[in-house]
């Protein structure tokens, strides 16, 4: 949170670029007034609605056209480290949203799932691998997932952590089978694998994206629900990370007591 609050001071500070652009013009406008050697200028501000006196500090040891040029690079400069430093704030908007989505999924994992978790955090180069030679041969093709049954009988498939998301969602899941997620808030992916269902299963389905999400414990929760066709992963992203369109949203309360009695198998 510091990185970004210091980020932001940056963007802050770089609003006043456009008076350097402004300083430049009036400079420019004044050069046959200017000696080399003067240490100033005074000018009507024209972009001023009151027509303002301004001075202007020179450089002394610059000709009239390098002090209006010295002006100009410091607009430039501030304007392009401000698309850079917006662009980081992004970046680290992202990284924040990732960073709670994992501390989620800790809330629900069980010993197989931290370990998981361990695993995507080494990728990520947050935590060192102490082991990879081991940790290679032992690695899965596949993660095991959690496998809840709709009251009319249809798989409805829960990701507790990235790996098993990303399985899933972009492998698993078929084109026409229903996704559902929590809207912006941090949970897991579900999915019901079946292209033919009743409101019944659609919500025990948003009632498990609702449970095993961030907001468990909160009341009307929306859940977001779209054909596995339209979620993608965008490239280079963070793991767990997908974008989606066409989507409905339902709200629903997570009740734990009928959550606990679906039935439920590891596939």
């Amino acid at each position: 949170m510091k990185k970004l609050e210091k980020l932001q001071e940056t963007v802050e500070d770089s609003k006043d670029a456009d008076r350097y652009r402004i300083l430049g013009e009036l400079v420019t406008a004044t050069l046959h007034t200017i000696k080399r050697g003067d240490k100033q200028v005074e000018t009507i501000n024209y972009y001023d609605e009151h027509q303002s006196i301004i001075t202007i500090t020179l450089d002394p040891l610059l000709n009239p056209s390098d002090n209006a040029q010295r002006y100009f690079k410091k607009y430039t400069k501030m304007k392009n480290s401000t698309a850079i430093v917006e662009e980081q704030i992004n970046q680290t908007h992202q990284e924040i949203t990732y960073l709670n989505s994992l501390l989620q999924q800790l809330s629900v994992a069980s010993l197989t799932d931290i370990e998981e978790i361990r695993d995507e955090l080494m990728e990520q180069g947050y935590v060192r691998d102490r082991n990879k030679k081991q940790r290679k041969k032992k690695k899965k093709d596949k993660p095991s997932l959690s496998c809840y049954v709709s009251s009319e009988g249809i798989p409805i498939y829960v990701g507790k952590n990235n790996t098993q998301n990303e399985y899933l969602t972009n492998r698993l899941a078929s084109s026409m089978d229903t996704w559902l997620h929590t809207k912006d808030i941090p949970g897991s992916h579900v999915v019901i694998r079946s292209d033919s269902f009743s409101d019944t299963t659609l919500r025990e389905a948003a009632q498990l994206a609702a449970y095993f999400s961030q907001a468990k414990h909160s009341s009307q929760v929306p859940v977001d629900y779209t054909a596995i066709k339209h979620v993608h992963k965008p490239t280079g992203s963070k793991p767990g990370f997908v974008i989606y369109v066409n989507q409905k949203t339902l709200f629903v309360t997570p009740d734990e007591d009928a959550i606990k009695q679906m039935k439920v198998t590891i596939k």
